[in-house]
């Protein structure tokens, strides 16, 4: 009697799993179908360090912030071979679906040094000459804290690491999220920042080479509000 409890329990179990895992599946596609929306409204515009749109279609390691998912997103749209790390979650079954939108492949774990398999995964796609895309705080936090995922990738395959942010001049903020979400206001500029690519060293160490990787995608950021100013405040002063 109780091994049938236990295995109608299990059954029970598994069932609820794969109608939650379709129930995340379809709120993904229609988080996909708002993105698309608002990317049609959205006037974007996306600036490159020196010649580096030439060189978007060389492998690279990807990182920008959790919290600029949606606004960044649209900037590797030219990226044609590419491959995500997203969370194993239900937040990354949601987000998968904006992602494959994009024409990006997944790798489903962290980008914490401490998630092997994901990483593993990671450098096999890059050596089939996949760019990795990394949103560098994630899965949990904290905010604009990176992970080591990105180091070890790097020094695994010799790629260099492209930082990509951006500026948005009105959007909705998800101030009760740890990554604080962005998500563009329709019809609100965006300007899209993707900087200078920079190698990493096997020999530096784990937290200098995070510092590295912060200060690069916050130039970005400061690039892209620069750019806007520039544009869009003082213009009109």
């Amino acid at each position: 009697m109780r091994r049938t409890l236990k295995k109608y329990i299990n059954k029970n179990n598994k069932l609820k799993h794969g109608v939650n895992k379709n129930k995340d599946k379809l709120i993904g596609i229609s988080l996909y179908n708002i993105y698309k929306l608002l990317m049609f409204t959205l006037r974007r515009e996306c600036y490159y360090f020196e010649d580096t749109e030439n060189k978007m279609n060389a492998p690279s390691i990807v990182v920008f912030w959790h919290g600029k998912i949606f606004p960044v997103c649209s900037a590797t749209k030219i990226i044609k071979k590419k491959a995500t790390i997203i969370s194993a979650s239900k937040d990354g079954d949601m987000l998968g679906e904006l992602l494959r939108g994009e024409g990006s492949e997944l790798i489903r774990g962290s980008s914490n040094r401490d998630n092997i398999k994901s990483l593993k995964e990671a450098v096999r796609y890059a050596k089939k000459k996949y760019s990795i895309g990394i949103a560098i705080d994630g899965p949990k936090g904290p905010i604009y804290e990176p992970k080591p995922g990105a180091v070890f990738i790097a020094q695994k395959t010799g790629f260099p690491i492209l930082p990509i942010s951006s500026y948005t001049s009105k959007s909705w903020v998800l101030e009760k999220l740890w990554d604080k979400m962005e998500i563009p206001k329709p019809f609100s500029r965006n300007i899209q920042y993707v900087g200078e690519p920079f190698y990493l060293s096997k020999d530096v160490e784990i937290e200098e080479a995070k510092n590295i990787i912060k200060e690069n995608i916050n130039k970005c950021t400061e690039k892209a509000y620069e750019i806007y100013k520039k544009k869009y405040i003082l213009k009109e002063k």
